[in-house]
């Protein structure tokens, strides 16, 4: 909490608007680590704040939003990284593309950050302004839109994840953050080796119907034979993480190519069974990447592979 008020202190006495400090974009330095600052401070400033009514088409949470006469976040506030993955399954297995606005806070108007990401997508890399909360809101909805998800705020130095999917029953709604750079991050891969982690936080929505299709809800990750991966936690005396629910995985792998195989964690004979899902995960040395095991319906198992970039 003392860190959020110090940084809301600091976001006070270092603001700036446009409108109050007479600078203008070519005045504006980038911000230290994404570029997308100037670009939707621009879209901010020029689009309309006001809307007769929500399009014919639009989400049904979608509003009439309040017309604001409050300058656009300076750019130059805009830091960390974020990005957000869409994985949310409605209760007719149903998706519905999402956005992510920076709020209104008391000095600066709102301003669109991730727009129109798809199921089984993930947005850019973003910045985004000092002290504003962050939103997903279905797509269009706009800033004043119903809530679906809250989003951390990285600070400089910070790399985050979000995946936006279902909790434990189809419909319902949670956010998962997996923290890429900055606190509760993994360390960075051993020398000569990449890492991969592991999520699959989607699944527990269709826990019952998946272990009648697929034996399980919960897996083994083996390396495409039937030897089980190790994990990082095993070098400190631990056992293995099944994968499934809110626990990632985490294992180091050689340069290049590397497969991997998803096993039942429900058998006893771990990952000397038959898999469910064999994917390839390509990294380079001292690079990451994140895989998020998903599924659609309860009967096929997915997953999305993302690499890690190194904005920061």
């Amino acid at each position: 909490m003392g860190h959020e008020f110090a940084r809301a202190a600091l976001a006070a006495a270092l603001a700036c608007s446009v409108a109050a400090c007479g600078s203008t974009d070519r005045d504006v330095e980038p911000p230290p680590v994404l570029d997308n600052a100037r670009e939707q401070v621009a879209t901010a400033t020029s689009s309309p704040s006001t809307s007769s009514g929500p399009p014919a088409d639009s989400p049904p949470d979608s509003v009439t939003t309040v017309p604001s006469e409050l300058p656009p976040p300076d750019p130059s506030t805009f830091d960390g990284a974020n990005r957000v993955v869409n994985l949310w399954v409605g209760p007719a297995g149903e998706t519905t593309p999402i956005d992510v606005w920076g709020r209104r806070t008391f000095t600066n108007g709102p301003v669109l950050l991730a727009e129109d990401v798809a199921f089984a997508t993930a947005s850019d890399y973003f910045a985004a302004p000092s002290g504003y909360d962050l939103v997903v809101v279905s797509a269009g909805a706009g800033p004043d839109g119903a809530e679906r998800a809250g989003m951390f705020n990285a600070v400089d130095g910070e790399q985050i994840t979000l995946v936006f999917t279902n909790g434990d029953d189809v419909g319902g709604v949670a956010a998962t953050d997996v923290f890429e750079r900055g606190r509760r991050a993994p360390e960075p891969p051993a020398d000569g080796t990449g890492l991969v982690v592991m999520s699959a936080a989607n699944l527990q929505a269709f826990s019952a119907t998946m272990i009648e299709s697929v034996g399980g809800d919960a897996f083994f990750v083996g390396d495409g034979t039937s030897v089980c991966r190790p994990q990082r936690i095993e070098a400190d005396g631990f056992p293995p993480n099944v994968l499934g629910g809110t626990q990632q995985v985490e294992f180091e792998v050689a340069p290049g190519p590397a497969a991997i195989s998803l096993h039942p964690w429900f058998s006893a004979d771990g990952c000397d069974q038959p898999s469910v899902l064999d994917l390839t995960v390509e990294v380079g040395a001292g690079d990451s990447a994140l895989v998020l095991v998903y599924s659609r319906d309860g009967v096929t198992v997915d997953a999305l592979i993302l690499p890690v970039a190194r904005v920061i």
